[in-house]
């Protein structure tokens, strides 16, 4: 590979317009250039909403997903779009030599992500999926701390993510809140992000799922769930919690808590508001962030975690180096979701590891 890789997007939605393909062209024009974009229905370059970025005239947009892999010098592709289609798009980008960059969740079943990792295993690429919450500096020092052993054995973790969509965001969407394409609503699409943070943090895996809940609030006319609550026990004998929801209107936040023997941290919209160890507040020591002005009903997305992830993916294939956040990795946060929807589903316990065939049908009334 040259200095400078080439990239291409499949899907041009939010994600693929204001997120990938906006970070890369405002963070790493120095080492990747888009060169063809892929969305199925005809699309205006400029946009359709106030706000969109807009598609530079010298990159090829396609409709027809074999003409955009025949594109010549693609080294990687970004995938964003419907997440129940990503082991089509992933199949054939392996098939054609082309390392995955691809939006959270890899797929909608562990079957789906397990094929997805196969295949990019057997045609020597990368798979990598966007959690790019990791790479918030702020975490990422929690992290560190965490690995030195200052919190101590880390023995209860919890999460909330409670948020608001407005109806539109179901209503006027072919996928949004659909089991076979969005692999669930409230906890897949809006709570993964926090829910691997969480479990990359605890660092065990996760024994059984103690109790599970998937319900319609606010939201009714969707069929999966717009509240979900689940309860956990790892291996390691530490305990989990996770609340997501699009029901809080007008919007609440995205915090969660991790606790050890010898210290804690909590972090609330991506900042560490305290945090504890060696016996003394260490909150000072995580200095000040960038914040981005907006609600949780519409959250404000800031790239700045985008472009720090996307800059590490790129250098670790310039590098021939593993990827950060591998499929086999991100597979993990999707496992503990269907497993809470199964929970949900039985009234059961539900142990791990998953049956990779499960599918969730129904939530409870």
């Amino acid at each position: 590979m040259g200095t400078e890789l080439r990239a291409g997007i499949i899907g041009f939605g939010l994600a693929g317009r204001n997120m990938h393909y906006r970070a890369l062209i405002e963070g790493l024009r120095d080492m990747v250039e888009v060169t063809a974009v892929y969305n199925r229905s005809t699309i205006p370059r400029e946009g359709r909403s106030t706000g969109d970025f807009p598609l530079a005239e010298g990159i090829t947009l396609y409709h027809d997903i074999d003409r955009f892999f025949e594109h010549p010098d693609l080294d990687a592709v970004h995938i964003t779009a419907p997440s129940g289609m990503h082991l089509d798009y992933i199949e054939q980008a392996a098939r054609s030599g082309k390392h995955v960059i691809c939006d959270k969740p890899l797929d909608v079943t562990l079957a789906r992500i397990d094929r997805a990792i196969q295949v990019c295993d057997e045609n020597g690429v990368s798979l990598s999926v966007s959690f790019q919450k990791r790479f918030n500096p702020h975490v990422m020092h929690l992290k560190n701390a965490i690995d030195q052993g200052l919190l101590g054995d880390i023995i209860e973790g919890s999460v909330e993510c409670k948020l608001y969509r407005h109806p539109e965001y179901y209503t006027e969407s072919s996928w949004h809140g659909r089991y076979d394409l969005d692999g669930g609503a409230a906890l897949m699409n809006q709570s993964i992000h926090y829910i691997d943070i969480l479990q990359w943090l605890m660092g065990s895996p996760v024994r059984v799922v103690r109790k599970g809940i998937a319900e319609r609030l606010v939201h009714t006319y969707i069929e999966a769930e717009d509240f979900g609550y689940g309860e956990l026990t790892l291996r390691s004998g530490a305990n989990m919690r996770i609340l997501g929801g699009t029901c809080f209107r007008p919007g609440i936040g995205e915090m969660f808590e991790i606790k050890g023997t010898e210290g804690w941290g909590a972090v609330a919209d991506g900042i560490v508001t305290k945090a504890c160890w060696d016996g003394q507040d260490q909150t000072v020591t995580f200095g000040t962030a960038e914040t981005t002005a907006g609600s949780s009903s519409s959250p404000a997305l800031g790239l700045e975690n985008h472009i720090r992830y996307f800059r590490a993916v790129y250098n670790a294939l310039k590098e021939g180096k593993e990827v950060p956040v591998t499929g086999r990795e991100a597979r993990t946060a999707t496992e503990i979701i269907l497993g809470i929807y199964k929970a949900a589903k039985t009234g059961q316990p539900v142990a791990f590891p998953l049956d990779a065939d499960y599918k969730p049908s129904f939530i409870q009334q």
